[in-house]
This record gives structure tokens, C-alpha cells and sequence, in this order.
């Protein structure tokens, strides 16, 4: 069997042993960022979101006011503010050998290719993910138990009380904190008071539980643990704002192969130009919650 070096290692499909299936592990991605604001350029070295009535100069039902006749009305001054993303570059290379793409019977580069890209997708939730820790104004700090179903009724109205309600809430979760001992599963089996309903019924069939207590729930794994729990979080879609620069809207990253000759390699790089911003503190609500013993 060829040696891929010290730099890439391609086992699989190898001639000596084919499998006409690989095997692929890929991240979760596509997750998070498909329920935030998202805005694309086509080239900028910031990206900003203008945001209307957040600001220091609101205008509300205070400001209307009973009128006598022929006064004048006192101004209610308005302002807009924004939300700005400094970009920054991000980047992967994965090396492989002439010796790996010999030795393999299958297409090692088309699965590099694939997973690059499903990386790069990933890096994006997991970008969005770390900022649930950065809502303040709610915030739900349960580190030491499980996910309830009324954790998730709290933060609907956390955030009902600062937001117009307009918008749908979506929830994302590490998959421990939906199934498992210290899961949303357990209160829902446990607790007599879904005995019966929809949502139980489909949570028995499938672990997945689609709509609770009015938000939407998803699951990811781009979190990092600490301590045996997981800062998830609830929001609006306008409270998070994901920005890309360059190549297209639709896949705004690129993937190119450069030859190494002395080396005889290929070096597959996938970069994307870009970042996430919080838009509206108060459209999120971070969900502290045990995922594990």
C-alpha cells in the first residue's frame, strides 16, 4: 500500500481492499445559518444591517399624545442604527498525494470536495452558534439541569416582552439537550402532562419534535461543551445577522486545486470572506442547560 506521507492520509477504497460504498462523516451544516438575516456583497470590507426603532430614539405609544386644538405637536425624534460585520478571511487546505490518488480505486478527490465544502458550511453555524452566549437581555441559566418544556415557554416570553412578535422563534440545540437523560425528551416522557399529545407521539417515533412551545427546534453540533453543558439558543431571525463577501450569493466561497510538483501533490483550499454580528440583543435568548452527566 502506497504511503500518503506525512501530510494527507487517504485509506480509503484502497485497491488491495475495495468497499464499493464509502463510509463519510460529515459536520452538521446549513443549520443556523439558514434561519438569520443574510446579507451578501460582492465585494466590502464591512458589512452592516440597518436596524429602524431600536435605538436611543424610539418612537412608541407614549409619544402619541391627546391634542388640543390649533396647538402644536411637540417632534419625537427616530433614528436608525446598524449592526456592522468587520470581514474576515477563513480558510482550509487539504493535501493529497499522487501516491493516495493511485493507490485508491475510488475519487478521493470528489469526497475532499465535498467535505470542504461541507466544512466550510459548518464553520458558518458554528460562527452563529457562539454568539447565543452574547444574548443578554434574556438569558436562561439552567448549567445544571435538563432542557424543559418550560425553559423554552420563558424564553418565547422573554422575548415576546421586547419584540412585536411578528416573526417566527427558532430554537438550536446540541442533539443532547433534545434526546436523551438530560434532553427535552425526558420531560416529555416523564411528565404526565404530554401524555397523548402530538408532539410526544412524533418525539416516540422519530426523536424529532419539530415545533414546541411555539419555536421551532433544531439540532447541531457546533457548540463547544463546557463543563457538561451547552449555551443553546432561541430567536428571531432578525436577531442574528450572517454576512459573505465574493463569488456568488448562493455559495459564497471558493474551492480551488493547486499542483505541487515537487512534491506531488494536490492542495485543495476552500475560502470564504465574512463573519456574523448580533442585530437585536433582545430578539435572542440564551438556553443554558446540562447535555450530559
Amino acid at each position: 500500500m502506497a504511503s500518503a506521507g506525512d501530510t494527507s492520509y487517504i485509506a480509503g477504497a484502497l485497491l488491495a481492499a475495495l468497499v464499493p460504498d464509502a463510509i463519510v462523516a460529515y459536520s452538521d451544516a446549513g443549520v443556523t445559518s439558514r434561519m438569520v438575516e443574510y446579507a451578501w456583497r460582492p465585494k466590502g470590507d464591512t458589512i452592516s444591517f440597518t436596524k429602524w426603532n431600536m435605538g436611543t430614539n424610539k418612537i412608541t405609544s407614549a409619544d402619541v399624545a391627546s391634542h388640543t386644538e390649533a396647538a402644536d405637536t411637540s417632534g419625537s425624534y427616530l433614528n436608525s442604527d446598524k449592526a456592522t460585520i468587520t470581514n474576515a478571511g477563513y480558510t482550509v487546505m487539504v493535501p493529497l498525494t499522487e501516491e493516495s490518488l493511485l493507490s485508491n480505486d475510488d475519487s478521493p478527490e470528489t469526497q475532499i470536495g465535498r467535505l470542504i465544502t461541507n466544512a466550510v458550511r459548518a464553520k458558518q453555524d458554528n460562527l452563529l452558534n457562539a454568539l447565543f452566549d452574547a444574548f443578554t437581555t434574556n438569558a436562561i441559566n439552567a448549567s445544571t439541569a435538563a432542557l424543559t418544556v418550560d425553559h423554552l415557554y420563558e424564553a418565547f416570553g422573554q422575548i415576546g416582552n421586547a419584540s412585536d412578535g411578528d416573526m417566527p422563534l427558532y430554537g438550536v440545540f446540541y442533539p443532547s439537550q433534545l434526546n436523551g437523560t438530560y434532553g427535552l425528551s425526558n420531560d416529555l416522557i416523564t411528565s404526565t402532562s404530554f401524555l397523548g399529545s402530538d408532539t410526544l407521539n412524533a418525539g416516540l417515533k422519530s426523536a424529532v419534535y419539530g415545533q414546541v412551545a411555539g419555536i421551532n427546534l433544531a439540532r447541531s453540533r457546533e457548540f463547544t461543551p463546557a463543563n457538561s453543558a451547552i449555551k443553546a439558543g432561541i430567536f428571531r431571525k432578525d436577531a442574528l445577522g450572517l454576512g459573505m463577501v465574493g463569488y456568488s450569493k448562493e455559495m459564497p466561497f471558493k474551492v480551488t486545486a493547486q499542483y505541487d510538483g515537487p512534491k506531488a501533490l494536490w492542495e485543495y483550499t476552500a475560502f470564504m470572506f465574512g463573519g456574523v454580528t448580533e442585530i437585536n440583543d433582545a430578539y435572542g435568548c440564551e438556553i443554558w442547560t446540562r447535555y450530559q452527566a
